[in-house]
């Protein structure tokens, strides 16, 4: 069914060229995307790995600072109460508006397009991790603690695994914001990376590249939900949740 509604796509995506008689650089013809993916394959892939790796370094580095802070916030009320507000003010600020700063420390390196992505990405998984770690209740606590279970074992073997399903699904949500970030950064300063190509791309009014770069942004976007998806049901293996049932 997938490839009939993408033949299906491709199809109309053709028959609107020829109807309305749009021009190359603002909607091109299939054909041309697929010549703009082979016209330097390895140019093209190495800005594709570039990409990805800010994104999965940049979701790893917010996967890490939302778990420890979300196992803060509900371990230590008082952090919390001081921490959190400031937390939300500042994801308040505009996060292109530190893209130049980091740039500026840092220069055209990965480094400032993978702190975007962890910045982007961190603040919805912390606040779905503490959605999930605030399911257990005082029942599951005296569950736990009747089977012998200290404070820390409750934590790891208990607690982590109830906050399981919301923190994936805030890994989920996060890897579409590292992938914003990331292309952000790239637009602001690099010289490579898929959003440096479609920035090329798009002053070089270069439509069959410009949405080859696109169309490879959301494959590669795509392909690294499916491995949360994945892991998702390979952790939740026989229990009952809103996307598996095993």
């Amino acid at each position: 069914m997938t490839v009939v509604a993408l033949s299906g796509v491709v199809g109309l995506w053709q028959v609107l060229i020829w109807w309305r008689d749009i021009p190359p650089y603002l909607l091109p013809p299939p054909a041309e995307v697929l010549r703009a993916f082979t016209a330097s394959p390895s140019s093209f892939l190495s800005n594709v790995g570039v990409t990805t790796s800010e994104i999965v370094l940049g979701l790893l580095i917010g996967v890490v600072g939302a778990l420890a802070w979300a196992i803060a916030f509900v371990s230590a009320p008082p952090v919390r109460r001081a921490l959190f507000p400031v937390m939300v003010a500042a994801q308040s600020a505009p996060k292109e508006a530190l893209a130049p700063i980091f740039i500026l420390w840092w220069g055209f390196s990965p480094l400032p397009k993978v702190v975007m992505a962890a910045l982007i990405s961190f603040f919805p998984m912390m606040i779905a991790t503490v959605v999930g770690l605030e399911r257990f209740t005082e029942q599951h606590r005296l569950l736990a603690a009747s089977m012998g279970a200290g404070g820390l074992k409750t934590l790891l073997k208990f607690r982590v695994w109830a906050a399981l399903p919301s923190f994936l699904s805030g890994v989920r949500l996060g890897v579409t914001l590292a992938a914003i970030g990331a292309v952000l950064g790239e637009y602001l300063g690099s010289d490579r990376g898929l959003g440096y190509q479609i920035l090329s791309a798009s002053r070089r009014l270069n439509g069959g590249l410009l949405y080859a770069s696109l169309i490879a942004l959301i494959v590669v976007t795509w392909l690294l939900v499916k491995v949360v998806d994945v892991s998702e049901a390979r952790l939740l293996r026989g229990t009952r949740t809103g996307r598996y049932e095993a």
